[in-house]
C-alpha cells in the first residue's frame, strides 16, 4: 500500500458497511461468492450457511446481504489503481445524509479489481450494492479517497468537477 498521507482532520471515524446482491438462475453463487471475498476478505464460507448455493440456481431469485462488513480491501484497490476522484463520485452520488449506496461489479471483483456501475444498466456479471452508513459520511468520504494532487486542485463532494450521473467527466480545466 502506497498511501499519500491524509489531511490532518482525518480520524478513525466509524462507518457501518453492507453489502448485497441478487443471484439469479445462471449466475454461479460459488463464483460470486469468490468475487465477494475479494472486496471483503474477512467473510467465511460459514457465511453462506442455509444459503443457496447449487448451480444452476432455482428459478426464484435470491437475494445475499451482509452486514458489518470492512471497507479497507476496497479503499486499498482504488488507492493502488489511482482511481480516487472517481470513487469519491461514484461513492457519494447517491450521498444522503449520512447514508450512500453504490454499485460494484461482481465481474471485475472476481479479477480483484473495483469498477464503479454508475448508470442504472446492470452489467454483465451483477453487480454488488456497498451501503455505507456513519457520522459526517460526507467528510468521510472526501478523507478516504484524499490525495496530494487535491493540495493543488481541491475536489469536494458534489463540486463543480463532479462526474456526472452518467459517468461522463465533467471538463474543468482549459
Amino acid at each position: 500500500m502506497n498511501y499519500q498521507p491524509l489531511p490532518p482532520h482525518m480520524d478513525e471515524r466509524a462507518v457501518s458497511v453492507s453489502c448485497s446482491t441478487v443471484i439469479k438462475g445462471a449466475d454461479d453463487p460459488m463464483a460470486i461468492f469468490d468475487s465477494l471475498k475479494n472486496l471483503f476478505p474477512e467473510l467465511s464460507i460459514d457465511e453462506l450457511q442455509d444459503r443457496p448455493t447449487g448451480f444452476p440456481m432455482p428459478d426464484t431469485t435470491v437475494q445475499w446481504e451482509f452486514t458489518d462488513l470492512d471497507l479497507q480491501r476496497i479503499l486499498d484497490i482504488i488507492h493502488d489503481n489511482r482511481i480516487l476522484d472517481t470513487a469519491l463520485d461514484a461513492m457519494s452520488q447517491s450521498l444522503k445524509g449520512d447514508r450512500t449506496t453504490f454499485r460494484l461489479s461482481r465481474q471485475a471483483a472476481l479479477s480483484n479489481k473495483v469498477s464503479f456501475c454508475v448508470t442504472d444498466e446492470s452489467p454483465l456479471g451483477g453487480y454488488f450494492s456497498i451501503t455505507i452508513e456513519g457520522d459526517d459520511l460526507r467528510r468521510w468520504l472526501e478523507d478516504v479517497t484524499w490525495h496530494r494532487g487535491r493540495q493543488e486542485i481541491p475536489k469536494n463532494v458534489g463540486d463543480e468537477r463532479s462526474m456526472s450521473k452518467m459517468g461522463e467527466p465533467n471538463d474543468w480545466f482549459s
